[in-house]
């Protein structure tokens, strides 16, 4: 009998961090999309704050996502091809077409709605914001069920991301871990996470900078926002451990590493849990807490099953140790997406605060039930 031993050469890792980035802020975008939706369909039980920060999370993270993706693409002229050189059978040059329309269904959605609220910062009395009402392209007004089609569209358009996002991952058979239902529906029902943290940074940025002061939320704000984050979290603890269990091997339990993984993203699940049983509005700190839990959940979901992943030998028995690099493909990529994020939300939000206090200080400020299109 003859043995022959396999030995195989260091490869560099397919995705890089650029793509934990990616599949972060695109998942918030469509979870926030479905969010906005709902709020607007039930409008009577939710407030403007809330709809206008889920408006912003949609736009911002719509635009953010797609410029990791490219980074991804280790150049932007590669994106390119993928308009050149259609093919209807791979997930990656569908999500090429998928990927444009709900970015532009979400800054339409996010701009119609913050219309009338771009509209009011006319009454500033300064004068580079009264140049940003310009940006209303007009006086003209849209219906509510025009406006709610919308919605509904940028939201179908939402789940065309989460479709072609899992499935590009779960159509590589040379990962068990990837090549499974449960690596998908792991990733949607943990996007909410993603978007109920960045909608609580965008409702500190858009609340007054009082440390006692509270988000005007209301009880149907507290109950959406508390009702999403424990369904998700409750499915995220039923499907890791599906997740782990499909790959047809337990081999992951046998690794302290992985051992260790696992155990700090269900910990961090549980939390998200226990954030159900807290009230959102109660304080600053609050909101803080619930958005940095919610914010690492879902991120660190994202870099075990994108990056921890791949250093899993697939035909010996070595070990693939990967390090973060400091550079632009490691550790500044990342600052510097959340960044873009926190450098456009801080300007954007600027107009729901401004347009707050134009409504404030304007004699002809019209009545809440009329203000917006809804």
């Amino acid at each position: 009998m003859n043995i022959t031993e396999i030995l195989v050469p260091p490869q560099d890792i397919a995705w890089l961090p650029w793509a934990v980035q990616y599949f972060f802020y695109i998942g918030s975008a469509y979870a926030a999309a479905i969010l906005f939706c709902i709020a607007c369909v039930f409008k009577h039980h939710t407030s403007h704050v809330l709809r206008a920060a889920l408006a912003l999370v949609l736009a911002i993270s719509a635009v953010v996502g797609p410029l990791a993706l490219t980074a991804d693409l280790h150049q932007p002229g590669r994106a390119w091809h993928f308009f050149t050189h259609l093919t209807s059978w791979s997930w990656m040059s569908n999500g090429s077409l998928f990927l444009p329309i709900f970015s532009i269904l979400a800054v339409l959605a996010a701009w119609l709605y913050l219309r009338p609220d771009i509209q009011q910062l006319e009454n500033s009395p300064y004068r580079i914001v009264k140049l940003a009402s310009k940006l209303t392209l007009g006086n003209w007004t849209v219906s509510s069920n025009v406006f709610i089609s919308l919605t509904v569209l940028t939201a179908l358009s939402g789940l065309t991301i989460a479709l072609y996002t899992g499935a590009e991952i779960a159509i590589l058979q040379s990962r068990p871990l990837w090549h499974q239902l449960a690596s998908p529906l792991l990733w949607f029902v943990t996007a909410f996470l993603g978007a109920i943290s960045l909608t609580g940074i965008m409702l500190l940025l858009t609340t007054e900078p009082s440390l006692t002061a509270k988000p005007a939320l209301t009880n149907g704000d507290n109950i959406l926002l508390k009702r999403t984050t424990l369904l998700s979290a409750i499915l995220a603890l039923i499907l890791l451990p599906l997740w782990v269990v499909n790959s047809n091997s337990l081999a992951l339990l046998n690794d302290p590493q992985w051992v260790t993984r696992l155990t700090v993203l269900t910990f961090l699940f549980v939390c998200c849990i226990a954030v159900h049983f807290t009230a959102l509005s109660t304080s600053k700190v609050g909101l803080v807490i619930t958005s940095a839990i919610t914010l690492i959940s879902c991120w660190y979901l994202r870099w075990v099953t994108i990056m921890d992943v791949q250093t899993i030998p697939r035909y010996d028995a070595g070990t693939y140790p990967y390090e973060l690099p400091m550079g632009p493909a490691g550790l500044l990529g990342i600052i510097a997406m959340a960044g873009l994020w926190i450098a456009l939300a801080a300007v954007l939000s600027e107009v729901v605060h401004q347009a707050k206090t134009s409504r404030t200080l304007s004699s002809s400020s019209v009545a809440p039930s009329a203000h917006h299109v809804l």
